[in-house]
């Protein structure tokens, strides 16, 4: 009652004195992408900083690899074979090493600089095209090594392509591959400043221009990425590239998390573009199978080709795009997995076409997910995004979520249960033999998806038996639509009917886990404690997973939980995931207090009120923190109290009441 007072005497002493009601009553009508405002984090810049640190101390420039393979959108014909290229962009060599190529007229190598603002990232008329060289078979591969001398002096390299003997990128592509957002950016700097000491990467920065409207600077050293990811979040939400009405977000909602399940799609009206197989006639065959979506949450992809849409297909769920920047980096060449993709992206660590990395993902889904038609024709069915367009996009998806990996070894939780969850999480399980190192951590470091052991935030591919679940809900629904998938890669398995891959898929945070379900790429369980205890099951111990981990157990075991360790363990991942719940509520509603646009306002307060209502669930579904359950109640209160408020200092009055809420909730759950 006292801060109700307290408020009513603020308003009352601002009128008093005069306060401009023009600026009391600050209801701007034109609102721009919600995640704007949110922009001043800086994140990637921070990123960036690390990364050139990196790159300088392998060579800077000297020393530019990317992978090349298939990609979705951009190849004009399917192959199986993949490669690496190695450039040195400053002195002009460039060497090219390719598997399994097969076909020896697929052999000429080139260089595509895209020119002009309208221009897409399929080669075309009008682009700089360099040609490298010829391909000489080595094994069951080919091999070049050229040097193209000082035409690199002034040639952004946004492509490199193999086509078909004597023609260029405008008339065949076959492998295709590309570089990084920070790669793309370092090169353009050097490009732009090429007299400065190429030694000095903060001297070499100072002359970049920010991808936006306008050049904004953090700082003296380092671009601003603000307008990039301003720009990025607009087409994410927005965008639907000339197709079918779907855009980024039909399958990544921000209020959801961006993911989707059954119940979230029960939600949605008939007309939604999710839904364009059941209204477009073009897409009634082949391009999504309704009921598997609409009761199980699995969406079609053509993961290795589009040359057999009736048979090569797999239906896998939609990950969400949280915390991304930790966990792209590839595991070594010790998972087989390496080369290509130059960075993780989907459930089997291959889900971006070409070289692999997240900006080429785009290219992939657009050509997948948004065609008028199943010709996929680009320019007729949709068009292909330009290079500031994958740009920008790829800088949104790494803003989103938490940058920085937990500590659990420093993480101290009240709850007893979810403390012996940690424990059983960190040392593995004692009802058997006993191992150095946890057995869960030991693939999930610090309940992220990095492998611990190695360095560099290595994300590795496993085989860990899913496949294998009996009665999994896809199968009891709709069989005949469910082919078996071989998980990473193109190639035929043997030990997978009818399926494509090496039987292994990559790991996945399980911080964000509670409330991204449901589980595994299949959807084939609900719930996290039903996803902890699948590791219980004979499908886990019998893979090659599970045995490796039997192997190094003293007690010859994979794992074996009784079902109070599962719960513990369940409990410990719901409220790791509270946690980030509130980080992330906490992050969003802190921007607001400097925001003046109400709407823009608004959107960030229901999107850490989506938050908020993710602790509570994800709590109360595992019987944990009813006094923080009632605490993040009443920041749910706040700031929607916030969210309502044309008036700034009210606003800010109700999510300042709303932060000390989720802050107790903290409290409350971690000491």
């Amino acid at each position: 009652m006292k801060k109700r007072y307290a408020l009513v005497t603020l308003v009352m002493l601002a009128l008093l004195a005069g306060y401009p009601v023009s600026t009391l009553f600050n209801h701007e009508e034109e609102a721009v992408s919600p995640y704007v405002p949110m922009t001043k984090a800086q994140k990637l810049e921070a990123a960036f900083v690390d990364w050139v640190a990196r790159h300088e101390a392998l060579g800077g420039d000297h020393n530019v690899a990317m992978a090349l393979g298939w990609s979705k959108g951009l190849s004009d014909e399917f192959t199986r074979a993949r490669g690496r290229a190695e450039l040195d962009l400053i002195d002009g060599e460039v060497e090219i090493e390719v598997e399994d190529l097969g076909d020896p007229e697929i052999s000429d190598v080139w260089l595509v600089d895209n020119r002009g603002a309208e221009s897409t990232v399929l080669p075309e008329p009008g682009d700089d095209l360099l040609f490298v060289g010829s391909l000489e078979p080595k094994g069951d591969g080919a091999q070049l090594t050229a040097d193209v001398g000082d035409s690199l002096a002034s040639f952004e390299v946004d492509l490199v392509v193999v086509t078909r003997r004597g023609q260029d990128p405008l008339e065949s592509r076959v492998l295709l591959g590309s570089s990084s957002l920070f790669q793309r950016t370092y090169t353009r700097a050097r490009l732009g400043l090429m007299e400065a000491d190429e030694d000095d990467p903060g001297t070499l920065l100072k002359a970049l221009d920010a991808f936006g409207p306008q050049p904004v600077f953090a700082s003296a050293l380092v671009p601003s990425f603000d307008p990039l990811i301003e720009f990025g979040a607009d087409l994410f939400f927005n965008e639907t590239f000339d197709g079918n009405g779907r855009t980024c977000g039909t399958c990544h909602p921000a209020d959801h998390n961006f993911t989707i399940d059954p119940e979230f799609i029960a939600t949605l009206p008939d007309d939604d573009p999710l839904f364009v197989a059941e209204f477009v006639p073009a897409l009634a065959v082949n391009f999504e199978k309704p009921e598997l979506m609409r009761k199980v949450g699995l969406i079609l992809e053509n993961n290795d080709g589009f040359g057999d849409l009736a048979n090569n297909f797999n239906m896998r769920g939609v990950p969400h795009t949280l915390g991304m920047s930790l966990s792209l980096n590839p595991g070594s060449p010790a998972d087989g997995t390496t080369i290509p993709p130059d960075e993780r992206t989907g459930w089997s660590g291959d889900g971006a076409p070409g070289s692999g990395t997240l900006r080429e993902f785009a290219i992939g889904a657009v050509t997948q997910h948004f065609p008028l038609t199943l010709g996929r024709v680009a320019g007729v069915d949709f068009r292909l995004p330009t290079d500031a367009e994958l740009d920008a996009m790829e800088a949104f998806q790494l803003f989103l979520g938490r940058d920085a990996e937990l500590d659990l070894s420093t993480l101290t939780l009240t709850s007893e249960v979810a403390a012996r969850g940690q424990e059983i999480f960190l040392a593995g399980d004692t009802v058997g033999g006993t191992v150095a190192a946890g057995k869960c951590n030991g693939c999930h470091g610090n309940a992220g998806s990095n492998f611990p052991f190695a360095p560099g935030n290595q994300n590795r591919n496993f085989n860990t038996g899913v496949e294998d679940l009996a009665d999994q809900p896809a199968d009891l629904i709709d069989p005949a639509n469910n082919p078996p998938d071989g998980g990473f890669g193109t190639a035929p398995n043997p030990m997978i009917p009818n399926s494509f891959g090496d039987g292994t898929f990559n790991t996945v945070s399980l911080v964000e886990a509670a409330d991204t379900g449901p589980f595994f790429h299949n959807n084939s369980v609900e719930t996290v404690e039903e996803s902890v205890g699948f590791y219980n099951s004979d499908a886990f111990n019998n893979s090659p997973s599970g045995q490796f981990l039997a192997s190094i157990d003293s007690g010859g075991i994979g794992i074996d939980l009784e079902a109070t360790q599962v719960v513990a363990v369940g409990a410990f991942l719901r409220v790791i995931n509270a946690l980030e719940n509130i980080r992330s509520a906490d992050e969003t509603a802190m921007f607001v207090i400097d925001v003046n646009n109400f709407n823009d306002a608004k959107a960030l307060l229901e999107l850490a009120i989506a938050e908020v209502d993710d602790g509570i669930e994800v709590l109360d579904c595992g019987g944990l923190h009813p006094t923080a359950q009632n605490r993040l109640v009443k920041a749910k209160a706040a700031f929607a109290l916030a969210s309502l408020s044309f008036i700034d200092f009210i606003r800010d009055f109700f999510i300042t009441e709303g932060l000390v809420f989720l802050e107790e909730a903290r409290q409350d759950m971690q000491a």
